[in-house]
């Protein structure tokens, strides 16, 4: 018997060759970053048909922390990055892209649903690409769930009171996404061993966004002549703090010549992205995170010995302050930054902008304490603000505090609904942390609480809460948690993971003779 030998599927080749070229053509009519989605597209599937979900989800969280982040305009609005074109076709309204007035939401969006649809997919079908996936504990799936419910409540609840739905979508839009994302995390990360590559993932978008950061601030900026507030956007102070982070955790629980070496570059590196940056925020929360990481860590001769100098350099640090309190520079530079921070923008006993901003929001809290007022309405001003319609219309609906905001349009019951998840996520962090042997895991849990504290910073000064990007590393963040409690015990498995699936009876192999009843088996069979 003779066989044909396979022919190549050229005219299936030549069709699709043909099909990108149309394509391609007719989307540079449309926008020229839509010339290149009929190539992406095909990419696309070719990727989520043979390869594991991580991998694409770990292309996705790149892009969403380097692109240019338009929503809070990159570089000021001054320059747009060679990321910028990206970061408008994952982050604007596909409608401005395409024209299509229907399709009111980003790519982003598209890309989360898209790659949690197939990961369940793969799930349901029993595919084999994808490994299985270490459980979540059931508290934390819960409360997850519970921020959802509770925004579908403040919405409904604002609606009901007259509030204007189409500004409400935009105030809670990424926060209600957030437990899509965690999903979309849960079915990528296997388990603890997946951490490292996804920290990485997010170290690389930090170190792109860094030199973007110095780039614009070195070279761009002294060329044009003009002030800047930013170099990136504010969001950025959370993935920046995330790469600082691994660097000082991963040598604090395992000190060697490599991690202080790589850990010193990658510090400076970054460093230099936030000073060109200037976000106070990011300085502050870095600190809060190494606070959070030495109340949590072991109490040895070292650091009993730190803390006991520095109780006895307390004295001296208050002499210091107060000479430098007046200072702008210099050796005081460091106090200047701290007074900043306390007095404000309008100097010291004037009220600035933020200081009249949350007044009012706090105001609007106390009318409705327990409920709030629902999505949809604005912060009432009984200071009046300065009016900057001019320059964001919906400056109302958007407080720079979002966790004022949460208490103004959701009060305490809406507040706690949605915050809850963050308290659980670091309580796993904080058990995992002390019932792990291995060091990236206790490296791991140290990293998670220290970016749950900067996504917190993050949403009391700089509305985070409506950021994909502090979304997303937040999300990353609650999954690795729960993988990491569960996998060191701090958690229990869920009972259901611990009963092993039915056994399935050996497939004969081809030829054989099958009895589908014993007693018609042949005698020599039986004593076989």
């Amino acid at each position: 018997m003779t066989y044909a030998p396979d022919r190549p599927p050229y005219l299936r080749f030549v069709a699709l060759l043909g099909f990108l070229v149309l394509a391609t053509v007719g989307g540079a009519a449309i926008h020229p970053v839509v010339a290149i989605a009929p190539v992406l597209g095909v990419a696309v599937v070719w990727l989520v048909t043979k390869v594991p979900i991580r991998y694409p989800v770990m292309a996705v969280t790149y892009l969403v922390l380097a692109v240019d982040y338009v929503p809070e305009r990159p570089q000021s609005g001054f320059w747009p990055s060679p990321l910028f074109p990206l970061g408008e076709l994952m982050f604007a309204q596909l409608s401005y892209i395409t024209k299509i007035g229907a399709l009111r939401f980003p790519l982003v969006d598209v890309l989360i649903v898209g790659l949690l649809g197939l990961a369940v997919y793969r799930r349901v079908t029993k595919s084999t690409i994808d490994p299985p996936t270490l459980p979540m504990p059931r508290p934390l799936v819960g409360v997850v769930a519970l921020s959802l419910v509770a925004i579908l409540f403040m919405e409904v609840r604002g609606v009901l009171r007259g509030g204007d739905v189409k500004n409400s979508l935009w105030q809670w839009h990424q926060a209600a996404m957030m437990p899509f994302i965690v999903a979309m995390f849960h079915y990528a990360l296997r388990g603890p061993q997946d951490w490292p590559i996804f920290a990485r993932t997010v170290i690389a978008a930090g170190m792109t966004k860094a030199a973007v950061s110095i780039y614009f601030g070195a070279i761009v900026v002294p060329s044009m002549g003009v002030f800047v507030e930013y170099t990136t956007c504010h969001s950025d102070s959370m993935t920046f703090n995330f790469a600082l982070l691994v660097a000082t955790m991963r040598f604090l629980e395992k000190p060697k010549s490599g991690h202080a070496v790589r850990g010193l570059a990658l510090i400076v590196f970054i460093f230099l992205g936030m000073m060109y940056n200037d976000r106070r925020l990011a300085y502050v929360s870095f600190v809060g995170c190494l606070l959070a990481g030495y109340l949590i860590t072991p109490w040895p001769a070292i650091k009993r010995l730190f803390t006991r100098g520095m109780v006895l350099l307390a004295p001296l640090m208050v002499v210091y302050f107060a000479v430098g309190w007046n200072a702008r520079g210099g050796a005081f530079a460091p106090v200047h930054k701290v007074r900043s921070l306390i007095d404000g923008e309008g100097g010291e006993g004037n009220l600035d902008y933020r200081d009249i901003e949350n007044l009012d929001v706090i105001a609007t809290w106390t009318q409705f304490p327990l409920l709030g007022t629902g999505y949809g309405h604005e912060f009432l001003e009984p200071i009046p603000l300065p009016n900057i319609a001019f320059v964001f219309p919906q400056y109302r609906y958007h407080p720079h505090n979002s966790l004022l905001g949460l208490l103004a349009f959701g009060g305490m019951v809406g507040y706690t609904g949605i915050w809850m998840y963050l308290v659980v996520t670091i309580y796993l962090a904080v058990r995992a942390y002390h019932r792990a042997h291995a060091a990236e895991h206790r490296a791991a849990g140290l990293i998670i609480v220290g970016s749950i504290i900067c996504y917190i910073n993050q949403v009391f000064g700089d509305m985070g809460i409506i950021s994909y990007i502090c979304t997303f590393i937040t999300s990353l963040c609650v999954v690795g948690s729960g993988k990491l409690a569960v996998a060191t015990g701090a958690w229990p498995m869920p009972s259901t993971a611990l009963v092993p699936s039915a056994p399935t009876a050996p497939v004969p192999p081809p030829g054989a003779i099958v009895y589908t009843n014993e007693d018609d088996a042949p005698a020599r069979a039986k004593g076989a």
